[in-house]
């Protein structure tokens, strides 16, 4: 699955610019964080077999039925896996297996285990927290945005409290990366990028 295909398979099934920009940043993100542990030599033996790219596309593909499933949460990613499957992914491929783990709370399909599924579900909440504050600023902007800013914000319970902030902090845990750096990672990427990201 190339980041070409994946992105022709999100557009397929989502219209809303917003959630496909979300889509976007993880996407982004995925990527910024595989750099990273590729550059600091963090990587475990089964994502030296992966690329950047294939980081990039989890991220990507993650909410691509969110469309169609919000209203019917137990099928989101289900129908996912289903249009992977019909594209002729194996069931083995590390891509589906990581979608597998993606709103596993609920399908109970597999819980997180690889760098790779830890990433997405660490990265998840944190880039739409991250859009969140950039929002409420007087620029509305990415460029301008610092991680003082984002911890603050984080510490508010009442500010996007949707936002599941445990599952971005299990990331010194899950990927031995500190909160602050991934953070950063994170910021910086979707600042890179943030043309695409409409910031």
């Amino acid at each position: 699955m190339t980041k070409e295909k994946a992105m022709e398979l999100l557009h397929k099934n989502m219209s809303d610019e917003n959630l496909r920009k979300h889509c976007y940043a993880v996407g982004f993100s995925m990527a910024g964080i595989y750099d990273y542990l590729k550059e600091n030599n963090m990587l475990d033996d089964e994502s030296k077999g992966m690329t950047r790219e294939d980081w990039e596309v989890l991220g990507i593909l993650h909410d691509s039925d969110y469309e169609i499933t919000k209203n019917n949460w137990e099928k989101h990613t289900l129908l996912t896996l289903e249009w992977l499957k019909d594209l002729g992914v194996l069931e083995s491929d590390p891509l589906y297996k990581a979608l597998q783990s993606h709103n596993n709370k609920i399908t109970k399909l597999r819980e997180p285990q690889t760098q790779m599924e830890w990433a997405l579900e660490c990265v998840d909440e944190l880039s739409g927290f991250i859009v969140a504050v950039a929002l409420i600023r007087p620029q509305k902007d990415l460029e301008s945005l610092k991680l003082k800013s984002i911890k603050k914000k984080w510490k508010q319970p009442a500010f996007a409290k949707g936002v599941i902030r445990e599952q971005t902090e299990q990331v010194k845990d899950k990927l031995g990366i500190d909160f602050d750096t991934f953070v950063n990672i994170t910021l910086k990427v979707m600042q890179d990028n943030h043309e695409a990201l409409g910031l």
